[in-house]
């Protein structure tokens, strides 16, 4: 990371921002906050995005699982095919653990609900298995797309 870069003005060092309003002939009028927990996040690898086809047979159910570290973020986007009725799909967006035999997992539940789609974001809360449960509630073939950015790995389904 570049360190930041700072103007001198009148024997005063000011950032970039603050040299831009101060050229303006404003007085800068900025509090600085400190950076707060999980506000930012450097990465060693490179951002992913996968674009991915669920298919669902009838009354068929799966778990789309993405594995992440505590603090990783994705961005995501859903939506199904084969299916108009916002009653017939049911979704859980869930984290959880992986499991030591004999010890009680953790899982947290973020979003449950039916629909046709879905967009949001994640910062995850803990290291562990983040995803969806898909249950196909009608009598036809169904194809959830899946457009999903970020930090994550792909576990097998």
């Amino acid at each position: 990371m570049s360190p930041k870069r700072l103007f001198r003005v009148s024997g005063f060092a000011l950032s970039a921002v603050s040299a831009a309003l101060y050229a303006q002939g404003s007085a800068p009028d900025w509090n600085e906050v400190d950076l707060s927990e999980h506000t930012y996040r450097e990465h060693d690898r490179t951002m992913r995005r996968d674009l991915i086809d669920i298919p669902l047979g009838p009354d068929g159910e799966l778990e789309y699982k993405l594995g992440m570290q505590e603090g990783d973020a994705i961005v995501y986007s859903w939506r199904v095919e084969g299916i108009d009725d916002p009653e017939l799909l049911y979704a859980e967006f869930h984290g959880h653990t992986e499991r030591e035999p004999g010890q009680p997992g953790t899982l947290m539940f973020y979003r449950r609900a039916e629909g046709l789609a879905e967009n949001g974001a994640l910062t995850a809360p803990f290291s562990g298995i983040h995803g969806w449960y898909l249950q196909n509630r009608s009598e036809r073939a169904i194809v959830v797309k899946l457009d999903v950015a970020g930090f994550y790995e792909l576990v097998e389904q």
